[in-house]
């Protein structure tokens, strides 16, 4: 699973820390998203909200509220130290972003009021006046240029270093009287904006950053930032208890006095708190509980559109140069053979689709006709006779092909043995065995620990609705998850100039250049895509329908029906 990527450019140092390292078991724990279920009490497909990209707004205000933060408490306040699921849940209703994330993916102002590029390597933003800090102290640009900082900061070990890798300057300026930011970049960037989007674009209090050094973000020290809610009870374990923030700028956009999250150890533990009204909400409901949740009085299971959530459900191969998989004619013929339509209805219980290509529609934000049509050029009904012959054509025919996932999560062992099954109909002895979380999580780092196996499952993300970030991670020789070593400099070329295009359209279309290719080299082999899964009770409304809530403060617009 992965928020963001290095941004693919040879002579770029690799980053220390990258965001996909700091989630690489996310998914797995959480099960985001993978579960059936409609708006309503429904579970048939017609039931989505397919025309929609927020449940609906609340209209009234509440004293408080308790909502799912996923399946663990968040690891540090500190809003670039994880990205990851319970802290791109909280975190976003702390401390608030330069920019913001609407709930179709589009961007729209934060603490910076505007932003342009006049050239492709300047980025300049006009920093919000009258913003204060939870404690009264007012926001500066001096806070900005240090929150913006502490990500190119070796010492601050930020999730979102890997986004800054072109950033050659951030400084301060004023201009027209407004206090303002200039970021200047090593080359063209068309992209990094949308990071400030992100909690790697989030402001904290420069003074009580300093003040606190190595502590920041531990429960005891906390953080100090503009958002609506300021933290007031948290252990670093159990329940997190956010409480309005009274100088907060936006103060009529807060309906709720009070928020707690809550962080269940299993699905049964969120079931049994949801039946026993002791919940009233979440996102990426566990795939267990959403049959139950469907037909629940009480509350509504909604699942958004195809392209709600940017999740893919791949197959990664761990060696392109050696093993079964070396050969991309048995890759291919493991795609062929893959019947993805099935997959999605029987396991996902229809709430996700089939996917073609690892950057599919949950990730276009722009120029999405041009991706639509190209997208289209790769589905393809599973086809086991041609996968049988392209086995055969690679000589790969009784071939063994050890496959990892998880072990504990059913919907992971299940699409392993529909692998399997699938495998052995082309010819192919497909072993699958299932690893401890800790031990499946090294295989994101480790080569060592991929050895062993010729691919392995992962629900990966990616929280930019930008193909280029995602195409980046897998198929450049420097991406953070190009974990098989894949090499191919058609498709490297294509992505690093994409980075750089300005014009969307042109951007796209150098990314379905590089997809076309990815498409039969398959390092990755696209599964299915999870739509969004939210729950509300009776008592609360007004939630995105999308990942939009992890690039905004989402918990302000929360209130009663």
């Amino acid at each position: 699973m992965t928020l963001t990527t290095a941004r693919p450019r040879p002579t770029t140092p690799r980053p220390v820390r990258t965001a996909v390292l700091a989630a690489v078991t996310a998914a797995a724990l959480t099960l985001a998203a993978c579960g059936g279920g409609g708006g309503g009490k429904a579970a048939a497909p017609d039931a989505f909200a397919k025309d929609r990209s927020d449940t609906p707004a609340a209209q009234g205000d509440l004293d408080s509220y308790t909502w799912y933060g996923d399946y663990r408490a968040p690891y540090s306040l500190d809003p670039v130290k994880n990205a990851d699921y319970p802290e791109q849940t909280v975190l976003p209703n702390v401390c608030e972003s330069l920019l913001r994330v609407k709930s179709d993916y589009t961007l729209e102002p934060g603490l910076a009021t505007k932003w342009e590029q006049p050239d492709p390597r300047t980025l300049l933003l006009t920093v919000r006046d009258g913003v204060k800090f939870a404690d009264g102290t007012p926001m500066t640009v001096a806070d900005v240029v240090y929150s913006l900082e502490r990500n190119r900061d070796t010492r601050t070990v930020s999730s979102y270093a890997s986004l800054y890798a072109n950033v050659a300057s951030i400084t301060a300026g004023t201009g027209a009287g407004a206090a303002t930011v200039k970021i200047t970049f090593r080359t063209d960037d068309a992209v990094f904006v949308k990071v400030l989007a992100t909690l790697g674009g989030s402001v904290v209090s420069r003074a009580h950053a300093k003040a606190k050094g190595a502590d920041l973000g531990t429960p005891k020290a906390g953080v100090l930032c503009t958002g609506p809610y300021r933290v007031t009870s948290f252990d670093g374990a159990g329940d997190l208890t956010m409480e309005r923030n009274d100088h907060y700028w936006d103060a009529g956009a807060v309906r709720s006095e009070k928020v707690t999250f809550v962080f269940p150890a299993s699905a049964k533990a969120l079931g049994n708190a949801i039946a026993g009204k002791a919940v009233d909400g979440g996102f990426n409901i566990p795939s267990p509980l959403v049959p139950t949740l469907a037909k629940a009085n009480g509350g509504t299971l909604w699942t958004g559109a195809e392209g709600s959530s940017p999740q893919n459900l791949d197959l990664v191969v761990t060696d392109l140069r050696k093993g079964p998989l070396a050969d991309p004619r048995t890759r291919q013929a493991l795609s062929r053979a893959l019947d993805r339509e099935g997959i999605a209805r029987s396991i996902f219980s229809a709430a996700a689709d089939p996917l073609y290509a690892v950057a599919g529609p949950g990730t276009w934000g722009y120029a999405r006709d041009r991706f639509q049509r190209a997208y289209d050029d790769l589905t393809v009904q599973a086809d086991p006779a041609a996968a049988k012959e392209l086995v055969t054509q690679a000589g790969a025919e009784g071939r063994k092909v050890k496959l990892a996932y998880p072990t504990g999560i059913e919907l992971y062992a299940e699409v392993a043995t529909t692998l399997q099954q699938t495998a052995e109909r082309i010819g192919l002895d497909m072993e699958i065995v299932g690893l401890p979380l800790a031990q499946y999580g090294e295989m994101f780092i480790d080569p060592a620990a991929r050895e062993p196996y010729d691919a392995f499952l992962t629900m990966n993300y990616i929280q930019i609705t930008e193909p280029a970030f995602l195409y980046g991670f897998i198929a450049t020789p420097d991406g953070p998850q190009n974990y098989g070593g894949y090499d191919n400099p058609e498709v490297a070329d294509r992505i690093t100039r994409a980075f750089g295009t300005t014009d969307d359209r042109a951007r796209a279309d150098l990314l379905i250049e590089a997809q076309e290719r990815l498409a039969q080299d398959l390092p990755w082999i696209p599964i299915v895509a999870p739509r969004a899964t939210v729950y509300l009770s009776d008592k609360v409304a007004g939630v995105p329908l999308t990942f939009g809530y992890m690039g905004r403060p989402w918990a302000a617009a929360v209130g009663a029906p």
